[in-house]
């Protein structure tokens, strides 16, 4: 079987054609993944910045033009889309620096709760955003892994690595405050 070009794969999924879809995203997902963690330095940021820019490649297959070559227009929505990552990431860390925490006289067994919660929030806000929505979906709004795969059209498999990844992630951020 001939291997068929970018431009013949894109024109598929154009077509509505998944196994063009899966054929270009298989092609390339390992390349960008780690172009992007060169920009973002953060695995799990790279993996889900590619993720999105796949999904969206699928969900605006009938509005999107690609001028040029497939592979330079993957390339450079991975560069934007892991600069705009680096970019909020550092807003987010300015706020989270910039945010005065009040001071109150609360019994100590409370006030170590709620450090724990907001350690915990924070940690979960550190995920990258697609791993922060899928385990909020997943362990704050108890959808299962099919209804989450369904409404943000991905693979369950996708999702339980997701869900995986996150689990991991925090069970690290957590062993940091090991005073708990």
């Amino acid at each position: 079987m001939q291997t068929q070009t970018d431009e013949i794969l894109f024109s598929g999924i154009k077509a509505d054609d998944y196994f063009s879809f899966n054929q270009l995203f298989n092609r390339y997902y390992s390349r960008l993944c780690a172009y992007a963690f060169e920009i973002t330095k953060n695995r799990f940021a790279a993996e889900d910045i590619i993720q999105e820019i796949f999904v969206n490649l699928w969900n605006a297959r009938h509005k999107t033009e690609i001028q040029g070559k497939v592979l330079h227009y993957l390339f450079r929505a991975s560069r934007n889309a892991s600069l705009n990552f680096i970019r909020n990431e550092a807003s987010r860390q300015k706020s989270l620096k910039n945010y005065s925490f009040p001071q109150t006289e609360i019994n100590n067994d409370i006030l170590e709760e709620q450090e724990f919660i907001s350690f915990v929030e924070d940690c979960i806000e550190e995920l990258p955003e697609r791993s922060r929505q899928v385990f909020k979906m997943s362990r704050v709004d108890g959808y299962k892994q099919k209804e989450i795969a369904e409404k943000l059209g991905v693979s369950i498999k996708t999702i339980k690595n997701q869900i995986w990844k996150s689990l991991q992630y925090l069970k690290s951020c957590l062993e940091l405050k090991d005073a708990f």
